[in-house]
């Protein structure tokens, strides 16, 4: 009877053992971080605009783990933030990445991609602030690369589905650019508009940017970006738009399609402002936790 007893103290020992180390863990686990982040480091030195990895595990009772890393993506770098992302692609067993483009012309050259209007806009833009364009240096061919995002009719019908288009989408953001409370929310969020008084644009153009105008208008770019999540939210609402909304479901059908193969490590390269759904529907559909996060630097301010 007494040996009973022990055992039973011993068994609830350990189960109350058990809850607590992991009610510490849920105590202790990180939040959801911020899109971006300006680094501003001691000393004088220039600040880094960094962009997040978050790393998010799936435990089973008699399974092994499998995590999915988040890796955060702006559309113009350094080449020493793309090599580092290169780098860390080769140890994924599948990274997920976004371009709504056909799946079945995926195998061209990729270059071409960056022909469109709003690669050739991107691609302007990266020479003026003195980065370099994703498509141009990410290897969208490697033999982990798989697609996960709409084709440019499926993102068309999807936005005909909630009655969006170009137009109605332009005209959001022009209403909301003008918001007071959108201006304040972002002033908070860290958009501080510094003084580009003295920079002519035209001469800009036309030369080219002088290493001070360059700093100037770099660091312009970048407080813009750390503020634009309290933009994506009034921009999706409560309904969701087609361009963030569907286009996350799309990766989380491959993602599960991947799973399901038997993929233990795998990543999701996607644009940062889709993360605060992704992370949603990663912890309740799929019951992924969030359980680190790491900073990388995109820009040298």
């Amino acid at each position: 009877m007494i040996k009973k007893k022990l055992a039973w103290a011993a068994v609830a020992a350990a189960s109350v053992g058990i809850l607590f180390v992991l009610s510490l863990r849920a105590c202790s686990a990180p939040e959801l971080p911020k899109l971006l982040r300006i680094v501003q480091p001691s000393g004088g030195r220039a600040g880094v605009l960094q962009v997040p990895i978050v790393r998010y595990e799936r435990r089973g009772a008699f399974t092994p783990v499998q995590h999915v890393d988040f890796i955060g993506a702006v559309h113009l770098g350094e080449p020493s933030y793309y090599e580092r992302l290169n780098e860390l692609f080769a140890k994924y067993d599948a990274v997920l990445f976004e371009l709504v483009a056909d799946p079945q012309q995926l195998a061209r050259n990729q270059a071409a991609d960056g022909e469109s209007i709003l690669g050739m806009v991107q691609k302007t833009l990266a020479s003026l602030l003195g980065l370099v364009f994703q498509l141009d240096v990410i290897n969208y061919r490697a033999p982990n690369f798989v697609h996960a995002d709409l084709s440019p009719q499926g993102l068309m019908d999807a936005m005909s589905a909630r009655g969006e288009s170009l137009g109605t989408l332009l005209l959001r953001m022009v209403k909301l650019s003008l918001d007071p409370k959108i201006k304040d929310e972002m002033a908070a969020a860290g958009f501080k508009e510094p003084d580009l008084e003295g920079i002519n644009p035209i001469m800009v153009a036309l030369r080219g940017p002088t290493d001070v105008e360059r700093s100037r208008i770099k660091l312009f770019f970048a407080q813009g970006l750390v503020s634009s999540d309290v933009f994506m939210k009034a921009l999706q609402g409560e309904k969701g738009i087609a361009l963030i909304d569907d286009r996350n479901a799309a990766v989380m059908r491959v993602l599960r399609e991947q799973l399901s193969q038997g993929k233990m490590k795998l990543a999701i390269f996607y644009g940062v402002g889709h993360l605060p759904d992704i992370n949603k529907r990663l912890h309740d559909e799929l019951q992924f936790e969030l359980v680190s996060v790491e900073w990388v630097d995109a820009w040298n301010l």
